[in-house]
């Protein structure tokens, strides 16, 4: 803080406005490819991966979601995340238990594509980040409760197409399967461990 109030005091900083925060590292699909067969995993190439996903995710599957540049902060933005449905409330307690080995009682945090938002939250303002919470429109709570917390809020991720294409795709299909444009996301770290 003293070193910037000493900057600030003789430079000009009129700040800057950031619409993603996709400024980690990117691997190739070489690099990625040749990483499988060293470890000897089975893979298969996807023409329409947000789509299979979309698929795996509207029969309550686990998925995890590698893509693009990894985030910067401390967040996981739809490139480095674990995607579940948000439409079972016991899947809450699923990914705390046996994917992120915490306390049941901690929340997590949805995307939403940022067209459909005013379908889900009251009194809103752009968030894309996963920082501020907002309420949740009562006709949705019993709809996504998975992302629900206790009062009625949510922290979102409003997901815009130009920003995130393939993430933004995969939140559509996941909407044209089950009615619900919105996906549970947490990072890939466990309790206590970064990314």
């Amino acid at each position: 803080g003293a070193a910037l109030h000493e900057y600030y005091q003789h430079n000009l900083f009129e700040g800057t406005t950031f619409n993603h925060l996709y400024f980690g590292p990117e691997y190739s699909n070489r690099y990625i490819e040749d990483a499988l067969k060293i470890c000897k995993v089975r893979y298969e190439k996807l023409s329409n991966p947000s789509k299979t996903a979309a698929e795996y995710l509207s029969k309550n599957k686990i998925i995890a979601w590698f893509q693009g540049r990894m985030e910067s902060g401390p967040r996981a933005l739809g490139n480095r995340s674990i995607l579940m449905s948000p439409i079972h409330p016991e899947n809450k307690n699923t990914i705390n238990a046996f994917v992120k080995f915490r306390e049941g009682f901690r929340p997590f945090c949805p995307s939403i594509l940022f067209e459909r938002v005013d379908d889900y939250l009251s009194d809103y303002k752009e968030e894309l980040f996963m920082i501020t919470s907002y309420a949740v429109k009562e006709n949705k709570r019993n709809k996504v409760p998975a992302v629900v917390h206790e009062d009625g809020t949510l922290r979102a991720q409003m997901v815009k197409k130009e920003i995130n294409p393939l993430y933004w795709e995969l939140i559509n299909e996941f909407g044209i399967l089950t009615g619900e444009h919105i996906v549970l996301n947490t990072s890939f770290n466990v309790m206590g461990e970064p990314i």
